[in-house]
């Protein structure tokens, strides 16, 4: 063992520095920090009092919407929504009817809902999006459980994000390929041959050239 190195009890612990003048300096530079920030302008939002503009392609609560030109509900009952959600929180019941189906039931568990933003990407008719807010804080688990009418009023209620299925579809989709030209035809593109004079190809009259 070796006797030059100290002990345990030998070793030094770092000691604070408890000068005046050391603790004149920490509260001359916390009070800096305060004056400085006092004259700086906000940069939190008073929530509520003054609402924040969402990006354009802001995405939030969930919402059913209506056919712009009918009014009627753009659900189809089609349930793609249901077999696509990862933690299946979408219960979807189909209502038939002779012109099209509907949903009879549509309840979504929001308060375990992942937000993939899957459901929104299937809909063949965009009648589930997302909208433009997440206002809808509540201290009552059960108020989460959104059923159809819930969702329809919240699709009323608030702006509807920019996102919708057949616009996310179009931009996951491979891009397009130009359209070839028609080549025009080769008589057309060539050009014509000069004509010869008629003088040359015509034979003179009672001889032979």
């Amino acid at each position: 063992m070796d006797s030059s190195r100290p002990g345990p009890s030998e070793r030094t612990s770092p000691t604070r520095d408890t000068s005046p003048l050391f603790v004149i300096r920490a509260v001359a530079k916390a009070m800096w920090v305060t004056l400085f920030n006092l004259f700086r302008k906000p940069v939190t939002v008073h929530y509520p009092d003054k609402e924040r503009a969402y990006p354009d392609r802001y995405r939030g609560l969930l919402a059913l919407v209506y056919e712009p030109d009918t009014g009627e509900e753009a659900c189809i009952g089609c349930r793609l929504c249901e077999f696509v959600c990862p933690p299946a929180v979408i219960k979807v019941e189909m209502l038939k009817s002779e012109k099209r189906n509907y949903a009879k039931t549509f309840s979504l568990e929001l308060y375990a809902c992942e937000f993939c933003e899957l459901c929104v990407q299937v809909c063949p008719t965009d009648a589930i999006v997302m909208m433009k807010s997440f206002d809808m804080a509540t201290a009552d688990r059960r108020e989460m459980l959104l059923d159809k009418d819930r969702l329809h009023a919240i699709g009323l209620q608030h702006q509807q994000s920019w996102a919708t299925g057949n616009k996310l579809r179009d931009m996951q989709g491979p891009p397009k390929m130009a359209r070839p030209e028609h080549a025009a035809p080769a008589a057309a593109a060539a050009p014509a041959a000069p004509a010869a004079p008629a003088a040359a190809t015509a034979k003179p009259a009672g001889g032979e050239v």
